[in-house]
């Protein structure tokens, strides 16, 4: 059985390219297009893994992060922003994240970034 990664982004063309990428990787990829809905998934559908766009409307990426925090502690969770995060790592952890993805998404890198946790 494959695992299954949550993705959410509020972006269509980079949740499109997101998914492509995981369904190479051989991942069962579930979708969100906001914060509030990549919790709802993240506690009824139980990924393996969560991606979360760090910024997105309503509830970003981070206030996603720490709310499903609350319920699954130990489900990896990697942040996805255009913005270089090394040198983050408090920002990281504050939230409860494992680490990031730089977008746009680059498959190598992508699943570089995921290996430890596949």
């Amino acid at each position: 059985m494959s695992k299954r990664v949550l993705i959410a982004d509020d972006s269509g063309a980079m949740l499109k390219i997101g998914a492509m990428v995981l369904g190479k990787l051989g991942l069962t990829v579930l979708t969100a297009t906001d914060g509030n809905e990549a919790v709802q998934k993240a506690v009824a559908e139980k990924p393996d893994i969560i991606l979360l766009d760090a910024e997105m409307p309503e509830l970003d990426g981070w206030g996603a992060c720490m709310e499903i925090r609350k319920t699954m502690p130990t489900v990896p969770i990697l942040m996805c922003t255009g913005h270089d995060l090394t040198g983050e790592e408090g920002q990281l952890k504050e939230a409860g994240a494992n680490g990031f993805i730089s977008k746009p998404y680059n498959p190598a890198s992508m699943e570089e970034k995921l290996k430890p946790y596949l």
